[in-house]
């Protein structure tokens, strides 16, 4: 192929001299060049590697939920079956991948594939590769690993290391370990040499040569980081959430639901509501006896419902005003939530000072206008004050003693409970 070189240039005769003097250099290399075929774009190492990766996160991913439903069925069996269970796993796998594609699925998504030297003798596998090759690779790779394992956990059942030096299974035991190194200081030089060269990832694909070629004509190293920014967005979010959650309070926004709620309800049912001013208020523990602290009542029934194991059979009969007052308590009776320092509300109920003290420095924080709600007559307590009686004796000759109880104020302070108080007027 020759072309002529333009007269409106300079020197047209000397240029073309020389074009056509290059002519016969031209054509050789162009010769040599066609004689060779093209190179073969190399793998990348962090391919290969990744592609190791994705193949022990697919086994995984299988396995886990057929390792639930079988501890589901029996806890016992997925203890005994679990490595048969992963063998079975790999060996579809291995059926449906490397023996039909020749890559696994890991190696696929990687653009990578298994490559051997032809030999015509041995007999192909679907994939192209001879299966006494394919066999050989996939005992070494699954089976090999399988029968270690299971060697290894039987022997430490039985206690062979404990067993005397010249026992057989003490042997056997230094042989495995002597194994054991051997092929973890081979599998690290293997290694090495593999970041240098980038041919065999393992040693099971060095003895059976066998190497990961590129399935693409084009090779870039240009990395997608799609799924390490999600990975990173979800970790933000959920830091965020373990910094958030402690920080809302669940009774505050059961109070503001309620509160939204019955402004709801009086909107829209107005008739109802006045019905319910007019009805007197009733809280949650009003049957509860007078000496007993309602709020130690309801934190005992969130213990009770959070499953821990003291029981409370007291809540029970406080079900009606009429069971109470039909079964009064007996004087000699401890009551099951007594009242210690007990402190008056503005609606004329006791309470133990420390419970409250932190009912109200709680409805205080979260910046409640109407106050804390009574537990007995559901009516907002907005102060409490210590609580102070006069106890008056008058002895009768036919009845013998007597004691009355009065709530007036006065100097005589209780320090204790108002239970052992009452307790003590009876001896």
């Amino acid at each position: 192929m020759t072309s002529r070189v333009p007269s409106s240039s300079p020197w047209p005769a000397r240029w073309q001299e020389a074009w056509d003097a290059s002519q016969p250099a031209l054509d050789s290399i162009r010769g040599s060049l066609s004689s060779h075929d093209a190179p073969s774009p190399r793998p990348l190492r962090v391919n290969q590697m990744d592609s190791e990766l994705l193949d022990q996160q697919l086994v995984h991913l299988l396995c886990e939920p057929l390792q639930r439903a079988l501890g589901i069925a029996n806890a016992a069996l997925k203890t005994r079956f679990e490595p048969e269970l992963t063998l079975l796993v790999q060996v579809v796998l291995y059926k449906f991948s490397v023996w039909n594609l020749g890559a696994t699925y890991g190696a696929k998504l990687q653009g990578l594939s298994y490559s051997a030297p032809i030999d015509a003798k041995g007999q192909l596998a679907p994939s192209g590769l001879r299966q006494r090759t394919l066999i050989m690779h996939g005992a070494l790779t699954i089976l090999l690993p399988y029968c270690y394992n299971r060697l290894r956990t039987g022997a430490l059942s039985r206690a062979w290391p404990d067993a005397p030096s010249s026992d057989k299974r003490r042997i056997a035991w230094k042989t495995l370990a002597h194994l054991e190194t051997t092929h973890a200081l081979a599998a690290l030089l293997n290694t090495m040499v593999f970041l240098w060269n980038g041919r065999y990832r393992s040693l099971a694909d060095r003895l059976l040569n066998l190497s990961l070629v590129s399935t693409r004509s084009k090779i870039t190293r240009e990395v997608s980081y799609e799924f390490m920014n999600r990975q990173m967005v979800w970790h933000a979010f959920t830091e965020f959430l373990l910094f958030l959650v402690p920080l809302i309070s669940p009774r505050t926004l059961q109070r503001r639901f309620a509160k939204l709620l019955s402004r709801l309800t009086s909107a829209v049912l107005p008739s109802s509501s006045d019905y319910k001013v007019q009805q007197r208020k009733r809280g949650k523990y009003e049957t509860l006896p007078a000496d007993q602290c309602a709020i130690c009542a309801e934190n005992a029934s969130y213990t009770l419902g959070l499953g821990y194991s003291n029981t409370l059979t007291t809540l029970a009969p406080y079900s009606s005003a009429q069971e109470s007052i039909s079964h009064p308590a007996s004087v000699d009776e401890v009551p099951a939530f007594p009242i210690y320092t007990p402190y008056i509300t503005s609606c004329g109920h006791l309470y133990c000072y420390y419970c409250i003290s932190e009912r109200m420095m709680r409805t205080a924080d979260e910046g409640s206008e109407t106050g804390w709600e009574c537990l007995r007559c559901a009516e907002h307590v907005r102060s409490a004050d210590r609580w102070e009686a006069e106890v008056s004796v008058a002895r009768d000759s036919a009845s013998g003693s007597d004691y009355e109880f009065s709530s007036e104020f006065g100097n005589t302070d209780l320090s204790g409970s108002v239970s052992s108080y009452l307790g003590s007027l009876t001896e």
